[in-house]
């Protein structure tokens, strides 16, 4: 029962992000949420109830953090890209199947490593990207609870929901 909540929390999560991505402090939250959650999971494996009692944390810290920072703020959004390029890179590797051990510790330092840069390069497309990136990831990780797919199927459903919330995101940034 508690994994049928967490995904349908995760996908929940992920449609926000899908659609209302640009509104930072819900990426924030979301990019706290996904990294406690996967961050708990390696850390005490099997304890469903304790990862996400750690993602919720994490995702109200997120949450504080994007809503009260004025001073800095860009190095607050940088830090919250690298989170979320990491939390997006470990799901993917899960997905695949390469996540666990130093691997994790690996995907996790480059999916940071391209989160902050991207943050810092390119802050509003890095926005659109990541949100699109991780609120496909949640949704494909959501519904892995109620279907089983091929790991290949899992990477094309998510990269698929990543372009389209990555084109529904820039669309209505033109409009504006």
């Amino acid at each position: 029962m508690e994994s049928i909540a967490i995904s349908l929390i995760a996908i929940a999560l992920g449609l926000a992000l899908l659609l209302l991505g640009k509104n930072l402090p819900l990426f924030a939250a979301a990019a706290g949420f996904l990294i406690g959650f996967i961050l708990a999971q390696q850390i005490v494996p099997g304890q469903t109830m304790t990862a996400l009692i750690a993602a919720a944390i994490l995702a109200v810290i997120g949450l504080v953090i994007a809503t009260t920072s004025r001073r800095g703020a860009q190095l607050i959004f940088q830090i919250m890209g690298a989170v979320a390029g990491a939390g997006v890179l470990l799901l993917l590797g899960q997905l695949l199947g390469i996540a666990g051990g130093i691997a994790s510790w690996i995907i996790l330092f480059i999916g940071a490593l391209i989160g902050f840069i991207l943050m810092a390069r390119f802050f509003k497309l890095g926005i659109i990207i990541l949100t699109s990136l991780l609120g496909a990831s949640l949704i494909v990780y959501g519904l892995g609870a109620f279907v089983t797919l091929p790991s290949i199927v899992s990477l094309l459903i998510t990269l698929g929901l990543a372009v389209i919330g990555f084109l529904y995101q820039r669309r209505g940034r033109r409009r504006r």
